[in-house]
C-alpha cells in the first residue's frame, strides 16, 4: 500500500520542499555552515522541526494557524536572513543601502545579459569551526547512507502491510478527527494526547497539498525512515566510524526479531517516535554543544525550544526519558563544565514550567483535572506490546541485553579513564541505556512498559552500534580510520546485519499487493476522490465509520438517507435545476454537483446480523443507482477493484473536478 504513488506523493514532496528551503538558505546567506553532509543536515532538521513546532503551537494559541500565515512567516524570515540586518545600527540607513545595492545588482545583470543566479550565489565562504571537517571520502559515505537508509526503512515497513490492523481502525479515525479539527478550541486536554504530533501532520498535509488522511497514513513510515537516519548519525558521532552507525540504523530498519516493535502497528505514527526524532539529537547536542556551532549566547534559547518541543510532542519522553539522561549528563559535566550544563538544565526546567503553566491555565479554564491529564500521557491506554516475531520473549531478551550492557559498561569505563574525551558520549549513552533496561523490570503500576518498549525500539539499535564500536576498538588492527579499515568494518557489519535480517525477517513480508485488503482499496478510492475534486462540491455515500473522511472536505450521506430520500430530491432538483429563482426559494432540494456511492462486493464483518443489514443496504443502493441510470442521469464507475466499486453521479457536469474547472 505504502509504495502506491498516491501515498508516496507526501514523502516525495516534503523532501523536495526541504531541499528547496536549504537551497534558498544557501543563496540568501552571506556565509554557510562549516558542517557538511549529515553533520549539517541532521542538526538542521532537528532545529527546524523544533522551531516550526513551537511556532505552530504559538499560531494555534493565537488562533492564526493557517497556510497563508505560515507562508507569510517563511517569506518574512527569508527576507530578514537575506537582508542580514545589524540591529545595533540604524535600520533605515541599512535598508537604504540594501535597496540601492539591489537596484544596481539588477541593472548590471540586465546590461551584461547575465543570469541573476550564478556560481557566486551558491559557493559561499564558510564559518570557522573548531571541529575537523569531514573529508570528501567520508562525506560521500554519509550522503550514500543518508539516501539509502531511509528508503530501506520505508520499504521494510511497507513490506509488512499485510499484518496491519491500524489503518481505518477506530484509533485511526479518532486521530484523523484530531487532525481535521486542529484549532485552539480542540487543542488542549485530550486524554493521552499532547497534540504536537497532530500539528506536524496537519502542517505536512498543508505544505505538500495532500489530504489529512494521506498525511496520517504516510507519517508513521516517514518518521521511522527519519529515525533510522538519526540513529545512524548519532552512533556515527559517538563512534566516529561508519560501521557502528550503519549497524544501528539497519537494526532499526530490519531487525524486527530483536526489537519490541509491533509489526501490526507499523503504519501507526507514534508520538514517542516523533519526540525522539528531536530528543535523540538533543541528547548529543547536550554532550557536545560546541560542536554544532551553537552561539554561546543562544545555547539557552535553542535548548529551550528543543525541550519545549519534546514536551509538546510527548510527556513520557519529556518528563521521564529526557530528565533521566540530563541527570547522568550532569554527573559527568558539573565538575569542569558547570556553566554549560547549568544552562542546559535551566533551559529544560524553564520549558517544563512554561508548558505546565499553559496547560494548567487551559485546565482551569475548561475545568478539567490537570493531574489526570498528565497521568493519561504518562500511561497510555491504547498502546500495547505484542511481539510474536521476537527470537525469544522480550522479558528474556531484555535480560540478555542487560547482561551485555553491564559488561560493555565496564569496558567503556576502562576506555573512558584512558581517553575521557573520546569515550564520554559512549559512556553516557551506555549508562543511560542500562538505566532504561533496568526500568523495564519496574512494576507496570509505576511505569508504562508499553511506552518504554517504544523508547527501547530506538535505543536498542543505538546500543548495538555502541557495542560494535567497543568491539572494533578492542580488536581493530588499524591505528587510524583509513579507507581500508572503513571498507572492512562496513562490509563485515553489513554481512552480519543482512544475515540476521534474512534469517529473522517476518515471513509475512511482501511487496506484492495484488490480493488487496479492503482497507487499501477504500483508502485509495478516497485519496483519488479528495485529491481530484474541489472541497464541498461533492458528497460521498458510505457507512458511518468513514464519516471522518468528510471533515473539512465534503458532504457525507449514509446509505439509509440515499436509499430513502435521494430519489425524491433528485426528481425535484432535475425538474427545477435551471430555475434559479425556485432554487433560491427552495435550497433544500439542491444536490451536490457530484455524488460518489461506495458499493462493497466482499464485506468483512464478523457480526452476522450487521452483515445482513449492510448487504440489504448495499443491494437497495445498487437498485437506486440503476434507477438513476434508467432516468438517464450521468452515472459511471469512478473506481473499481475486486472488493469495491465506486459510482459517480454527476448532477452538474464539470462542476466538481478541479482539472475540469480550470481547463
Amino acid at each position: 500500500m505504502f509504495l502506491e504513488p498516491y501515498l508516496l506523493t507526501g514523502p516525495f514532496r516534503i523532501t523536495l520542499f526541504f531541499v528547496l528551503i536549504l537551497l534558498i538558505h544557501r543563496i540568501i546567506s552571506a556565509r554557510v555552515s562549516a558542517q557538511t553532509a549529515l553533520n549539517f543536515l541532521i542538526p538542521t532538521i532537528t532545529l527546524i522541526l523544533g522551531a516550526v513546532l513551537l511556532g505552530g503551537f504559538i499560531l494555534v494559541l493565537t488562533n492564526t494557524f493557517d497556510l497563508f500565515v505560515i507562508i507569510s512567516i517563511v517569506i518574512g524570515l527569508i527576507t530578514l536572513t537575506f537582508m542580514n540586518l545589524n540591529y545595533t545600527r540604524s535600520i533605515k540607513n541599512q535598508l537604504q543601502k540594501i535597496y540601492t545595492r539591489t537596484i544596481l545588482y539588477a541593472v548590471i545583470k540586465l546590461e551584461k545579459r547575465e543570469n541573476f543566479l550564478d556560481r557566486d550565489n551558491i559557493i559561499k565562504p564558510r564559518y570557522k569551526h573548531k571541529e575537523q571537517r569531514l573529508s570528501q571520502y567520508h562525506k560521500n559515505w554519509q550522503l550514500a547512507i543518508g539516501f539509502l537508509l531511509p528508503i530501506m526503512t520505508y520499504i521494510s515497513r511497507s513490506s509488512l502491510f499485510k499484518e496491519d490492523v491500524y489503518t481505518l481502525s477506530y484509533s485511526w479515525f479518532a486521530k484523523l478527527n484530531l487532525i481535521n479539527g486542529l484549532s485552539l478550541k480542540n487543542w488542549f486536554l485530550h486524554p493521552g494526547e499532547m497534540m504536537g504530533d497532530y500539528l506536524l501532520i496537519n502542517l505536512y498535509a498543508k505544505l505538500t497539498h495532500i489530504t489529512n488522511a494521506q498525511a496520517l497514513q504516510s507519517f508513521g513510515l516517514l518518521e521511522s525512515a527519519l529515525l533510522s537516519l538519526i540513529i545512524y548519525w548519532v552512533v556515527f558521532k559517538i563512534s566516529r566510524k561508519h560501521a557502528p552507525g550503519i549497524l544501528a540504523g539497519t537494526s532499526f530498519a530490519l531487525l524486527y526479531s530483536f526489537l519490541p516493535i509491533n509489526i501490526d502497528l507499523l503504519a501507526e505514527h507514534k508520538s514517542v517516535f516523533t519526540a525522539l526524532i528531536i530528543a535523540v539529537p538533543t541528547m548529543l547536542f547536550s554532550i557536545y554543544p560546541q560542536s554544532f556551532r551553537f552561539n554561546r549566547k543562544l545555547i539557552f534559547g535553542w535548548f529551550f525550544i528543543l525541550f519545549a518541543t519534546i514536551l509538546i510532542l510527548d510527556l513520557f519522553v519529556g518528563l521521564l526519558i529526557v530528565p533521566t539522561f540530563l541527570l547522568i549528563l550532569f554527573f559527568f559535566k558539573f565538575r569542569y563544565y558547570m556553566k554549560q550544563v547549568s544552562q542546559i538544565l535551566f533551559a529544560y526546567l524553564s520549558s517544563v514550567t512554561l508548558i505546565a503553566l499553559i496547560y494548567g491555565i487551559a485546565a482551569f479554564v475548561k475545568q478539567e483535572n490537570f493531574g489526570a491529564f498528565i497521568l493519561s500521557n504518562l500511561f497510555s491506554f491504547d498502546a500495547y506490546t505484542y511481539n510474536p516475531n521476537l527470537v525469544v520473549p522480550f522479558k528474556e531478551l531484555i535480560y540478555y541485553y542487560q547482561v551485555a550492557g553491564i559488561v560493555f559498561l565496564l569496558i567503556s569505563i576502562f576506555n573512558y579513564i584512558k581517553k575521557p574525551h573520546k569515550w564520554l558520549a559512549s559512556l553516557i549513552f551506555i549508562i543511560f541505556i542500562n538505566v532504561l533496561f533496568a526500568l523495564y523490570h519496574i512494576d507496570e503500576v509505576l511505569l508504562d512498559l508499553d511506552l518504554l518498549s517504544q523508547v527501547l525500539c530506538v535505543f536498542i539499535p543505538i546500543f548495538f552500534g555502541i557495542i560494535l564500536n567497543v568491539i572494533v576498538n578492542i580488536f581493530s588492527i588499524f591505528k587510524t580510520q583509513s579507507r581500508l579499515s572503513t571498507i572492512i568494518e562496513v562490509t563485515s557489519g553489513s554481512v552480519v546485519i543482512l544475515a540476521l535480517a534474512i534469517f529473522t525477517f517476518p515471513p509475512s513480508a511482501t511487496l506484492n499487493f495484488d490480493s488487496e485488503k479492503t482497507e487499501n482499496v477504500v483508502f485509495e478510492a478516497y485519496s483519488k476522490i479528495q485529491s481530484a475534486n474541489l472541497p464541498y462540491t461533492y458528497a460521498v455515500v458510505n457507512s458511518l465509520p468513514y464519516f471522518s473522511f468528510s471533515n473539512n472536505s465534503h458532504y457525507y450521506y449514509n446509505y439509509d438517507y440515499f436509499n430513502d430520500s435521494y430519489i425524491a430530491r433528485d426528481r425535484r432538483f432535475h425538474r427545477y435545476k435551471n430555475n434559479q429563482q425556485y432554487l433560491q426559494s427552495n435550497p433544500d432540494i439542491i444536490l451536490p454537483e457530484t455524488m460518489f456511492v461506495f458499493i462493497y462486493k466482499n464485506l468483512e464483518e464478523s457480526n452476522v446480523a450487521k452483515k445482513e443489514i449492510f448487504k440489504s443496504q448495499q443491494a437497495l443502493a445498487l437498485e437506486r443507482i440503476n434507477l438513476l441510470k434508467a432516468k438517464d442521469r450521468n452515472v459511471n464507475i469512478y473506481y473499481e477493484s475486486e472488493d469495491l466499486k465506486v459510482y459517480q453521479i454527476e448532477n452538474r457536469e464539470r462542476a466538481s473536478n478541479i482539472n475540469e474547472l480550470l481547463f
